[in-house]
């Protein structure tokens, strides 16, 4: 997973965030608070 410096948590709302580009979902196994609901999404 590459470097990243910010995180937004979001919901419905943010899977198609106006602006974001270079776009890449990234899944995740196993966090240690569980296994994620969905892919992270990275971008700039």
């Amino acid at each position: 997973m590459p470097d990243v410096r910010v995180a937004i948590i979001g919901g419905s709302g943010f899977y198609q965030m106006e602006g974001l580009t270079d776009v890449e979902e990234v899944r995740i196994e196993k966090t240690p608070f569980g296994q994620p609901s969905d892919a992270i999404v990275i971008g700039t």
